[in-house]
């Protein structure tokens, strides 16, 4: 006997919506479409609602240890569920920074028991931890985010020969290098010479990261990575001219994946511009045509991961930026809204159904390696499920 089966529902598989049911024991799918068999202890009538694979969300900030203030496991993880992300991939930017196995075994012993849904954790890597990428990976990590700068110290892999040396060390236990297309130099200098300005607005600030230094730091990363042969995936991509470059190189050096974030497909400056540091991010919102690339880069396959950089602050933190913009931290709150506002996208013809689950749950567990474990609505597949009602409505505030 099954555990539980919905009935009267329309399934999203990746053969396209079956009308049916669908059976789970144990936390596993044990069928799709048509059950048969003794029944199940629960049955629920979904009446004719949607249900797809949870999504995978391979870029999320839960703040803890460390920066409490902000959020923890527990609520982050309670805000993915609320917002149908039954897998997480959680970022190193603690305190301290997850960059050595002692301290993912310290975070895991801290997070234990806290956690609504499934989580993996990352381990960042630095030029004098190298080393730990082998006891890492055998601690069972299998992310390796590689940034130029975190917490209150560079990491080394500003350096490229560091950087280069790091990626063939992560090729050697098969893991996955997770990097941003950034090159800080380039940032950092036109951020200093604004601050030396005197200018300090949210416009400023959308300044800070030049579109060259985006474009510039993928192209020296992804062809780094595919001189080191080590399996990569590139973050927050959020420039038209970024999309092409991916675009060009996928045509001569194969598989490329990379991923958008959904604040850089529905906001711009345009339409942030009265916000503030409420609408400041890590890499800055960017123009209307600049999201249009995303979504056709979306849409043809160019990019293929849609990732939330879910990164909140304590309300404090963000009200020092209303005269300054550079006295608070960048980052936003998107786990929750992220699967609302990607079916609005859907209702309003911008992006297919099945695309939107393609790039926010099977292509990302593909990524990270859990497929079709996660991602997927498959016989033998954890029941990993979001029930959706197309018909509600509700507004963000």
């Amino acid at each position: 006997m099954d555990d539980l089966i919905f009935t009267n529902a329309s399934i999203l598989t990746e053969n396209g919506i079956i009308k049916g049911s669908l059976a789970v024991k144990d936390g596993k799918i044990t069928a799709v479409g048509q059950v048969s068999g003794q029944g199940a202890k629960r049955t629920v009538n979904v009446g004719g609602k949607l249900i797809a694979p949870g999504l995978v969300d391979l870029h999320v900030h839960f703040r803890e240890p460390g920066f409490t203030q902000k959020e923890d496991f527990l609520t982050g993880t309670r805000a993915a569920a609320a917002g149908g992300v039954t897998t997480v991939v959680d970022e190193p930017n603690n305190s301290p920074v997850t960059n050595s196995h002692e301290t993912i075994e310290g975070k895991r012993w801290i997070i234990e028991g806290k956690a609504y849904v499934d989580y993996m954790l990352q381990m960042a890597v630095y030029a004098d931890g190298l080393d730990e990428i082998k006891k890492a990976r055998e601690a069972g990590i299998i992310a390796f985010p590689v940034f130029d700068e975190l917490g209150d110290r560079p990491t080394g892999m500003e350096n490229t020969g560091v950087l280069y040396e790091a990626l063939k060390r992560i090729k050697e236990v098969d893991g996955l290098a997770l990097l941003n297309c950034r090159e800080s130099d380039l940032v950092n200098k036109t951020m200093n010479g604004l601050k030396e300005s005197g200018r300090n607005t949210l416009a400023d600030y959308m300044d800070h990261f030049p579109h060259v230094a985006e474009s510039l730091g993928g192209a020296k990363r992804i062809l780094l990575a595919h001189d080191a042969g080590v399996r990569a995936h590139f973050r927050e991509v959020s420039t038209a001219e970024t999309v092409q470059m991916i675009r060009l190189m996928k045509g001569y050096m194969g598989k490329i994946t990379a991923e958008v974030r959904p604040d850089h497909l529905f906001l711009n400056y345009d339409n942030t511009k009265n916000l503030g540091p409420y609408a400041q991010q890590w890499t800055p919102l960017r123009t209307k045509a600049d999201s249009d690339a995303l979504w056709e880069a979306l849409n043809d396959g160019t990019v293929n991961v849609i990732a939330s950089d879910h990164a909140t602050h304590a309300e404090e933190e963000k009200k020092r930026g209303a005269d300054n913009i550079w006295k608070s931290p960048p980052g936003l709150p998107a786990i929750e809204s992220m699967l609302s506002l990607l079916l609005t996208a859907v209702n309003e013809g911008r992006l297919g159904l099945e695309r939107l689950f393609e790039c926010a749950s099977t292509n990302p567990a593909k990524v990270i390696g859990l497929y079709p474990r996660k991602g997927t609505i498959k016989v033998g597949s954890d029941a990993d499920l979001v029930v959706i009602d197309r018909e509600k409505e509700s507004v963000i505030r």
